[in-house]
């Protein structure tokens, strides 16, 4: 039985492909940060001009067995899964089936009694107005994430196990149980009944706004949440390797999920002595070959669920890239896009208290990146997962950047890597 608790990285595979561009001090990086033994190693796909002009492949998949990891590995993308969920959205206003202005009890009548908890007076109040489907795709609901929220809300959450992710919520080093929950509109119903941690617009909390609209657009367009993915952005896209629940022909290409030991216990998570006197840093939590992507995704969820490639999740950028189009096929409008790419939250809800930073439908908005200190051009959007998946895309420089890891809890490396990845452009 394959060991939990491992980290001996003796050397690393590399496939690396650059179109006249000097990405050494990139690459040399990544090495780096592989032989420090803080991951185990990365893919990267970089598209400009109509062209992927960088792909790069390094690493194991699994560090003890040293199984190189390839470039159609199959990664847990969590919260990369959320811009996926506002692209099906805007589908469906562009149908004229939803509107980002709907309350959300019109899907989920349960939303209509909803409360809000008073830290100050600590009772429950009725809310100022409704909570919109733009207040779910922006964070700005008053909905919040159990490892986000630190007092009664997080109790309640821990107490009705609103655990739509696997090992980030109610953060723990034993493997979770399988999902409290049948389907993500018994979810979305049961968190309806919840006091929410502020009023609608008030303020930025980052939540499980996504899962909520999973259950809108299932109810909104009579499909489940993953039919309308498949035929709306995956079979359209050609994502022939992003799913909820990954088919067995496909698991031998899944990678193992690891917690870095430093980052976790920055999350409250108690490492027992014995891991913790390791030298190793890395944790093995979720094995590829019992993983729990293969089990049945019977929560469909918007905010964290997907399984995908950085090839198949570059298809997706770059429609957005282009406005929309792939492959001289129309996913969105133009118009639509720019919706969902430009900020959507006044000044009070935005995720930082200064104006170069903005959130758009479901991805961040860099609206002034010299001030956010970034390298990228003004406007660019992105997101990233839990497990140290990354993408932005910059229509400035006509860019995609996509990159892969399989950490939670990882070091924080964005910067750097981003300029890097300028440098080696000349940017």
């Amino acid at each position: 039985m394959k060991k939990y608790f491992y980290l001996s990285l003796l050397f690393f595979s590399i496939f690396s492909f650059s179109a006249d561009y000097d990405f050494s001090g990139y690459t040399k990086y990544l090495n780096k940060e592989i032989n420090k033994g803080n991951y185990p190693g990365f893919v990267t796909l970089i598209y400009q001009n109509g062209e992927i002009i960088f792909s790069d492949t390094r690493g194991f998949s699994d560090i003890e067995e040293q199984v190189p990891l390839n470039e159609d590995s199959l990664f847990r993308i969590y919260s990369m899964t959320k811009p996926i969920t506002g692209a099906a959205l805007m589908v469906l206003v562009e149908q004229g089936k939803v509107s980002l202005s709907d309350p959300v009890e019109k899907y989920i009548p349960e939303f209509k009694n909803t409360k809000v908890f008073n830290k100050k007076t600590k009772q429950l109040e009725n809310l100022d107005r409704s909570i919109t489907l733009l207040d779910l795709a922006t964070h700005s609901s008053g909905l919040t994430y159990s490892f986000i929220d630190k007092g009664k809300i997080k109790e309640i959450y821990d107490q009705e196990k609103i655990y739509p992710y696997y090992f980030l919520d109610n953060v723990s080093l034993e493997r979770p149980a399988k999902k409290s929950y049948p389907d993500i509109c018994t979810f979305s119903e049961k968190v309806a009944t919840l006091p929410l941690v502020h009023q609608p617009g008030e303020k930025w909390t980052y939540s499980i706004g996504m899962d909520i609209l999973g259950c809108v657009i299932e109810r909104a367009s009579n499909q489940s949440f993953g039919d309308f993915l498949k035929k709306n952005i995956f079979d359209p896209l050609e994502m022939k390797d992003t799913f909820f629940e990954v088919p067995g022909s496909k698991q031998a290409r899944m990678i193992d999920l690891y917690a870095h030991k430093k980052g976790f216990k920055e999350y409250g998570v108690d490492v027992p002595d014995s891991i913790a006197s390791q030298k190793n840093k890395l944790i093995l939590l979720d094995p590829k070959e019992d993983s729990f992507f293969f089990q049945g995704a019977s929560i469909e969820d918007g905010g964290s669920g997907l399984v995908s490639t950085a090839n198949d999740y570059l298809k997706f950028a770059t429609m957005l890239l282009n406005k929309g189009s792939f492959n001289g096929k129309r996913i969105l409008n133009p118009e639509t896009v720019e919706i969902m790419t430009s900020n959507q939250v006044e000044k009070k809800a935005k995720p930082y208290k200064f104006d170069a930073f903005g959130f758009g439908v479901t991805v961040g908005v860099a609206l002034n990146s010299k001030k956010m200190r970034m390298k990228r051009g003004d406007n660019s959007y992105f997101w990233g997962g839990a497990a140290r998946t990354l993408f932005w895309v910059d229509p400035e420089n006509d860019l995609v950047f996509v990159n892969m890891s399989q950490v939670l809890g990882s070091p924080r490396i964005n910067n750097k890597v981003e300029k890097l990845v300028y440098k080696a452009l000349g940017i």
